[in-house]
């Protein structure tokens, strides 16, 4: 039994310098879009008593492109532009119905994203190699691929964390398969009970004890080192940010090995046991 879902697969980008600066326009595009629509809806409803709907920022948008102070949104991909103001009305779709708190403004500080569909974006082949072509970006932009995508993609979101690493999800349609029981046809089902834990991530009811690597213990020391560099920069000044994306970086080893761990033992629960 098969029935389609929606994944999202993600991999590393390597952007030329080139395309580093018109992606830093569009994350900057999308993000003051987002906040300057968030605004005006909040506005409009506390003020006005007002509910702003995604069409009405939508042409708004149109005219505030137009404005002299602000034509500088038509440099990147309008696209790009529309997916802020859908992001934002989902974000408001998930506070209204409880699954999350009232939409806050970005920080240009935090990660950056930009979303594209349709037509904006494609797959391409240069070169023998399969690259990543944006709306308004000139070139192909390099992919490492470490896995086959299933599908044509129906949307992609490029993203730039702390660390400066640039990276794009996908998102395909695929056939999800139920995994067969664990014992086979016919046996009992395989149960199993999961407790958390300190000393150990987690004890499985078979006695079996999920070990908790000390990720943050690890490199602590080399985090304490960078940090300690980082302090003595001057804040602002190009080595001081230098150094602060190493800071990033040690962070961002930590929260991956975390993840990857965290993954390959859910996954194995899953596959080994019938009910958790």
């Amino acid at each position: 039994m098969t029935h389609e879902i929606k994944r999202t697969y993600r991999y590393r980008l390597y952007p030329s310098e080139a395309q580093k600066e018109e992606l830093a326009r569009t994350f900057g595009c999308s993000r003051w879009v987002y906040n300057w629509a968030l605004e005006t809806k909040t506005k409009a409803y506390y003020q006005d008593g007002e509910s702003l709907s995604f069409t009405d920022l939508s042409s708004r948008l149109t005219s505030k492109k137009k404005e002299e102070e602000t034509e500088w949104l038509s440099e990147v991909s309008a696209v790009t532009l529309q997916q802020s103001l859908r992001n934002l009305n989902q974000a408001f779709t998930n506070f209204f119905e409880g699954r999350a708190e009232y939409p806050s403004f970005k920080s240009k500080k935090a990660g950056q994203t930009a979303r594209y569909v349709g037509t904006a974006f494609d797959i391409r082949e240069e070169n023998g190699k399969r690259k990543l072509r944006l709306s308004k970006m000139p070139g192909l932009i390099n992919i490492r691929w470490s896995r086959e995508l299933p599908s044509e993609p129906s949307s992609c979101t490029v993203t730039k964390n702390a660390a400066g690493q640039y990276h794009v999800c996908f998102v395909c349609k695929e056939e999800a398969k139920l995994l067969p029981r664990a014992d086979g046809e016919g046996g009992d089902l395989e149960f199993v009970g999961v407790d958390l834990g300190i000393e150990s991530l987690v004890t499985l009811s078979t006695g079996e004890k999920a070990g908790n690597p000390r990720w943050f213990e690890n490199e602590q020391e080399r985090l304490r080192r960078e940090q300690q560099k980082l302090s003595r920069k001057e804040k602002g000044s190009n080595n001081w940010e230098r150094q602060r994306r190493r800071v990033a970086k040690v962070h961002q080893r930590i929260q991956d090995r975390r993840k990857d761990f965290i993954e390959k033992l859910t996954t194995r629960l899953v596959e080994n046991f019938d009910v958790i």
